[in-house]
């Protein structure tokens, strides 16, 4: 099968083309989070796609028992190498084949890590993943970009250098996704290395409707990290916070 575009992007020069996100950075959204956020102060968390760890080690520091989730070797393998914390563990899935029911208390999805797959119907596949992962009761929290905000605020070219390296970033929106295009010019290198990302724009409408189908609600929207209300036209982000229902036995 062809190779995924995250199966590529999410390697080693990933850490360089967003260095700036850092474990500081983390801290303060998550203590921003739990502030805001009627979410229990202790339990079991599974941190689907974790990356390298930065989200999974805040929550730990916090006191919970976290088991951070990715696809990528390489950004598990970093994720690894930086933890000292036992109550912190780091697992290799794709979110569309997770093995978890039932377990975990809280599920959180950080840093617009949702929204990578082609199909509407995949996409939905995570959202229905990230329910049976949860415990009855259990809370789940997305932290997902504001389509209008992409929109009105994308920024078609940039560039940067990191570690010596050139960076340069394209960026447009094509058939219902924010897309990515990044060079990364090597001196030591004679061509520069290509890497595409691509995110599906879900509605907040259809965001709902995933996380209602999957059993999810009540809802509650924020709009960025200060969690004020979510307005559609003008939000930077969509932060979704919602409990998983129990299933009736009739």
């Amino acid at each position: 099968m062809a190779e995924e575009w995250f199966e590529r992007s999410f390697q080693e020069d990933y850490m360089l083309v967003y260095r700036h996100r850092d474990d500081s950075t983390a801290d303060s959204e998550v203590v921003n989070l739990l502030r805001h956020l009627p979410i229990r102060d202790s339990g079991r968390v599974l941190d689907l796609c974790c990356g390298n760890g930065r989200h999974s080690r805040a929550l730990a520091r916090q006191g919970y028992e976290v088991v951070g989730v990715d696809l990528s070797a390489v950004l598990l393998k970093q994720a690894a190498e930086q933890n000292s914390d036992p109550h912190l563990t780091f697992e290799r899935y794709d979110m569309r084949y997770l093995p978890f029911h039932d377990e975990f208390d809280i599920v959180v999805n950080l840093f617009t890590s949702f929204g990578y797959f082609a199909t509407d119907q995949e996409n939905a596949i995570v959202v229905h993943n990230m329910a049976q992962a949860l415990k009855a009761g259990g809370e789940v929290v997305i932290d997902y970009l504001s389509p209008n905000h992409v929109a009105e605020n994308l920024v078609p070219y940039s560039e940067k250098e990191e570690a010596g390296m050139r960076i340069q970033e394209e960026r447009w929106i094509e058939d219902g996704f924010v897309k990515k295009r990044i060079l990364i010019h090597d001196p030591t290198a004679s061509d520069p290395r290509e890497y595409e990302e691509q995110v599906r724009l879900f509605t907040v409408e259809q965001m709902i409707e995933m996380l209602q189908m999957a059993g999810i609600s009540p809802i509650q929207i924020f709009g960025n990290y200060e969690f004020e209300p979510f307005h559609a036209a003008n939000s930077e982000r969509m932060i979704f916070y919602a409990i998983k229902q129990p299933v009736l036995i009739q």
